[in-house]
């Protein structure tokens, strides 16, 4: 009971509030809800569709696609891009409680879904899928264009496993856990060690990042901003730190990403036009 009480107090603050945007955004949104087969496993994405730059929406842990759908539906953005949101695999419909714990395997399981997006790729990580799209941009470098780390966990050495997260690991209590609880802790615990094997690769990275990071996060420090800010030294970098704001961005403050994509657009239109430019 000890350990329900303190997901509740720090993991679910919001999940009043993000039940209820769901249900509104989800009536009549205007994406395609799609499943394809990556080497033997499902994943399940959303698509808006659409032309223009492409956004693929990385959630955390747990979480699902539908924690951008805010975003999704917005319309400046629909004009502007296509937007794509991912179930990682073991959340959603991409086999629900079916983890994978490697940061290489799960860009792997996302990659040919991403392939399938054309021009410029912009990838927005979530919390943990901060981490992810840290690990696809080291492995699949030539499809990404830019990057945005939303409260993205990606130092290994702030990442510290919580008694709670211990006790959540032992199969006496795994089997009352909700099991996408149950999910995110089997892939939080060994994260640290995920994230040190990106640490050689990092100067790999050489698109424009944004770096949307609050203050009084209880779950994710505010110093992962300062590392990526020493790590992305290849490339542009806009970092937004905000005073007295916590960890569940995508739903208290999704107007800052909407602006770092804009942002971001801005950046690759002008990249390009310099491109194009004959001699």
């Amino acid at each position: 009971m000890i350990l329900l009480s303190l997901i509740h107090t720090f993991c679910l603050p919001y999940q009043g509030q993000i039940e209820r945007d769901r249900a509104r955004v989800l009536a009549g949104f205007p994406a395609s809800e799609i499943t394809v087969k990556v080497q033997g496993r499902d994943i399940h994405y959303a698509d808006t569709g659409g032309s223009g730059p492409a956004v693929v929406f990385i959630h955390g842990s747990p979480g699902s696609w539908d924690a951008f759908a805010n975003l999704m539906s917005d319309e400046v953005l629909l004009k502007k891009f296509r937007m794509l949101s991912i179930d990682r695999p073991g959340f959603g419909l991409s086999e629900k409680g079916k983890y994978e714990i490697s940061l290489q395997r799960q860009a792997a399981l996302i990659q040919p879904v991403i392939a399938t997006v054309k021009g410029p790729l912009i990838l927005v990580g979530h919390s943990f899928g901060g981490a992810v799209i840290a690990r696809y941009a080291v492995d699949y470098p030539d499809s990404v264009s830019a990057l945005i780390f939303v409260a993205a966990s990606v130092d290994p050495d702030l990442e510290k496993v919580t008694w709670y997260q211990t006790v959540g690991s032992w199969t006496a209590v795994r089997w009352i856990l909700p099991v996408d609880l149950d999910t995110s802790i089997q892939e939080i615990l060994p994260l640290k060690g995920e994230l040190e094997k990106i640490l050689p690769l990092w100067n790999t990275i050489h698109v424009p990042a944004f770096i949307i990071q609050g203050e009084d996060d209880d779950l994710v420090p505010a110093a992962n901003a300062d590392f990526l800010r020493k790590k992305l030294n290849r490339g542009p970098v806009n970092t937004v730190m905000a005073p007295g704001l916590g960890h569940f961005i995508p739903w208290s403050n999704p107007e800052l990403i909407k602006t770092e994509l804009l942002r971001a657009a801005e950046i690759l239109s002008k990249r390009t036009e310099i491109t194009e430019v004959k001699p």
